[in-house]
């Protein structure tokens, strides 16, 4: 109940600004009182079919406003942040310690520990990087010792896909094998990755002896690493 001239002057506003069909947000500004009043005021009025689909499209519009500016505003503060990573990190050249600890941490992750010498991913930069790092700090040669496979999905263009990797890597396309391809109802997503997985294969005499090689210096790097952090 209305308790002094006040509230009735501003009840009574309140209801008319409703019955145009205004929002309860859009009155509670107009009135200056809150939203749980309006609420409590209006209750009974029942607007006009038009009128309940203005207040929808109303707040469909604000909803995406509201989206596109936190989005704006996330796009901004990653923006910064990408910008003081790389001042953080500030390097013109990496030298060949380093190129070589960068990719026996990636054929950690990624590569086969137990067969052969290979390693799988869909990331081309990934794959591209791995291919130059066999080719210096292994003496890889690219076109006569790699051969890649490709995981797809059934129904993607298989030679397409090949000739896409075959262009990236510099891998001729004759050294491409016999693809995989993951028939319907595997579980597997479709279109989520149009360039499939790519996985290249070292092969010829001693790709064994490379890789124990290889894990034989990350093994060295988790050593030296784990020391420098350890609590003194």
């Amino acid at each position: 109940m209305v308790q002094n001239p006040k509230n009735v002057e501003l009840y009574n506003k309140a209801r008319k600004l409703r019955k145009q069909g205004l929002s309860y947000r859009d009155i509670s500004r107009r009135c200056i009182t809150s939203k749980s009043n309006i609420s409590l005021w209006c209750k009974d009025i029942k607007l006009l079919p038009e009128q309940y689909h203005k207040l929808n499209i109303n707040k469909i519009r604000i909803l995406k406003l509201g989206s596109r500016r936190l989005h704006e505003k996330r796009e901004d503060e990653i923006f910064q942040i990408k910008k003081s990573a790389r001042k953080e990190i500030n390097i013109k050249k990496i030298d060949d310690l380093s190129f070589l600890i960068a990719g026996s941490m990636l054929y950690w992750a990624e590569g086969c520990k137990t067969v052969g010498l290979s390693i799988t991913n869909s990331d081309k930069r990934i794959i591209l990087f791995m291919i130059k790092w066999l080719e210096k700090v292994l003496k890889i040669n690219i076109k006569k010792q790699i051969k890649a496979h490709l995981h797809i999905h059934v129904g993607d263009d298989d030679l397409k896909i090949k000739k896409y990797w075959s262009k990236i890597t510099g891998i001729p396309l004759h050294n491409f094998g016999k693809s995989f391809i993951k028939s319907q109802g595997t579980g597997h997503r479709k279109n989520i990755l149009p360039n499939g997985i790519m996985r290249i294969r070292v092969y010829g005499k001693g790709m064994e002896n490379l890789r124990h090689k290889i894990m034989t210096w990350v093994d060295e790097i988790y050593r030296v690493a784990l020391k420098q952090i350890a609590p003194r």
